[in-house]
């Protein structure tokens, strides 16, 4: 598969594509300033309207490579708001209970767990009836497995957003 970063010309709106690896792709790993600055191949302007880059599905190898790396970043911010998916759910588990990574990691793995239960269990009214079906059902999936790993939870509560640990831990017990 091959992973893009789109650089749009601002002048002649021309799509230049940059070709990268799934690593290079997955923790940015180019320099976004230096394509920035690049001479459109149609017009050689200069002027650049935008870089878009499609985000890569987390996968065992990316997820590997990241939980071991500190340096490593599938997103400077809020990772673990983008791990908060529950197609991401078994390589998360499996990952928390496999305890291979970096302590860093591993809490950024239960962090992400534990939003996933509250997107899926707090009240709000913006949700169509067969949405808030869906995160019932969600819920029944999610609860029973963190409260499995809630002596990890524990452990990492510190790194727990408040409203996050309102909502979540007394639904698995912990005061």
């Amino acid at each position: 598969m091959k992973y893009q970063l789109i650089r749009t010309c601002k002048d002649c709106k021309n799509e230049d594509a940059f070709e990268f690896t799934k690593i290079q792709s997955a923790f940015k790993l180019y320099d976004s300033n230096e394509i920035w600055k690049k001479n459109c191949s149609k017009c050689n302007s200069l002027n650049c309207s935008s870089l878009h880059h499609p985000f890569v599905k987390l996968d065992k190898e990316v997820l590997d490579i990241w939980g071991n790396d500190e340096k490593l970043y599938l997103n400077p911010q809020d990772e673990e708001i983008i791990l908060a998916e529950m197609h991401y759910l078994p390589i998360i588990l499996t990952a928390i209970n496999e305890g291979k990574y970096l302590n860093s990691k591993i809490n950024v793995l239960i962090e992400s767990i534990c939003i996933l239960l509250y997107d899926n269990t707090v009240i709000c009214n913006d949700f169509s009836k067969q949405e808030n079906k869906e995160r019932e059902k969600n819920a029944k999936i999610i609860l029973p497995e963190l409260i499995k790993i809630k002596n990890k939870i524990k452990e990492s509560e510190e790194n727990i957003m408040e409203y996050i640990k309102v909502v979540v831990f007394p639904q698995i017990e912990i005061k």
